[in-house]
């Protein structure tokens, strides 16, 4: 039987992001661009499931978010910077599902197996080891011996046969990724693009802090917060990481500006996107908020358009520790979640009108995201 891995162990293993020289090293210097499908087979194959299952749009939009492809023929379809920050995503993936792979691949003789874990000192795990952190229960206190702690060596006992946390977890990644880099510096390629963003300081510690939120509620959701926030992988400076200096007009406004030529009625928009926000709600324990999205009746393309992206990138910060917030603030008022997406449509559509430039409307949204997060991450929180 596979052990049980802690939130130490598994902290201890995805340092690596922020080793940015270790990291390097285990990265490919270059890498050939392989298309959606192959990408997805290849992913499918590491962690166990059916590639088929991986290619059905809705893992598809799991993965990658359902406005950044197309099914034509039954075949997914995305553009050349969304492949180019695919295939980084892919890159940094496969490294840190399994630090060892690409060196393994060469060396290791067929038919031979290496383990995932190690333990010093015993042979056999302790059940005692699942939680360690101060909030562990009286009589757990074996967990504290350090020759009794489990080495995590790889990722796949944790994602092996797991398509949902895997598309969690490779949707995180992809979204920071198509954030950091504008269209221009990723035409770069994708090997050279990851190295370069696991090379900084203030990315590494993002994709850390995002990494360990993702995989740490699978492994001790109970004491995950008390754990990060120890750490220093959760507070007001990795909320500015992961926030500031994003591309937030390319990486969501951009899409669906290009997703239609004409839209459905307004009537149809506004309750399609009622019903996501919705569900977004009752995701956190809220419910139905009831309120009017659209300030006109007759609301033009890229006011729709905005709105939609809005609802989008609220949708892909609560797959981050920022949900935190948004849960905080749901259960204070179902309507927060909706002021928001208001708040940062408005954004995108004055900078679709030409009112805010793209480096303006992309730090009007950062500020907002940072205010938010740091209104209801407060132990005094406010409606």
């Amino acid at each position: 039987m596979t052990p049980t891995t802690t939130l130490k162990a598994l902290h201890s293993y995805l340092k690596l992001l922020e080793n940015a020289a270790e990291l390097k090293r285990k990265m490919p210097g270059a890498c050939n661009q392989r298309s959606l499908k192959e990408g997805l087979a290849e992913l499918s194959k590491l962690i166990g499931v059916d590639a088929a299952t991986w290619l059905e749009p809705q893992n598809i939009a799991a993965t990658i978010g359902q406005q950044r492809f197309v099914m034509i023929w039954g075949e997914p379809s995305i553009s050349a910077h969304v492949a180019r920050i695919f295939d980084g995503a892919k890159v940094l993936f496969t490294v840190l599902i399994d630090q060892g792979h690409l060196e393994r691949s060469a060396a290791t003789p067929p038919g031979s197996q290496s383990g995932h874990y190690h333990q010093p000192g015993s042979a056999s795990p302790s059940p005692a080891n699942r939680n360690h952190s101060k909030a562990e229960s009286p009589g757990s206190s074996s967990s504290t011996n350090p020759e009794r702690e489990m080495a995590l060596e790889s990722l796949k006992p944790l994602l092996e046969g797991n398509l949902t946390l895997s598309c969690h977890l490779f949707r995180v990644l992809f979204e920071h990724l198509l954030g950091s880099a504008s269209q221009s510096s990723a035409q770069q390629g994708s090997a050279l693009l990851v190295n370069e963003l696991a090379g900084s300081k203030e990315h590494g510690r993002a994709f850390l802090a995002s990494a360990m939120f993702v995989l740490g509620a699978e492994v001790d959701r109970e004491n995950l917060l008390p754990f990060l926030l120890a750490q220093g992988l959760f507070g007001i400076q990795i909320l500015e990481q992961l926030l500031r200096n994003r591309e937030y007009c390319d990486a969501y406004y951009s899409f669906r500006r290009l997703e239609r030529a004409f839209l459905a009625s307004p009537v149809e928009e506004e309750a399609q996107l009622i019903t996501r926000i919705d569900g977004l709600n009752a995701q956190f324990g809220g419910k139905p908020c009831g309120v009017k999205l659209f300030d006109e009746e007759n609301p033009e393309k890229a006011t729709v358009d905005a709105h939609l992206a809005a609802a989008d990138l609220i949708e892909a910060l609560a797959l981050t520790s920022w949900s935190l917030s948004l849960k905080n603030s749901i259960t204070i008022d179902s309507a927060n979640s909706v002021r928001s997406v208001k708040t940062i449509a408005r954004h995108f559509a004055r900078f679709a009108g030409g009112a805010e430039t793209e480096v303006q409307a992309n730090k009007e949204i950062a500020d907002h995201l940072l205010a938010f997060a740091r209104q209801f991450s407060a132990d005094t929180k406010s409606a």
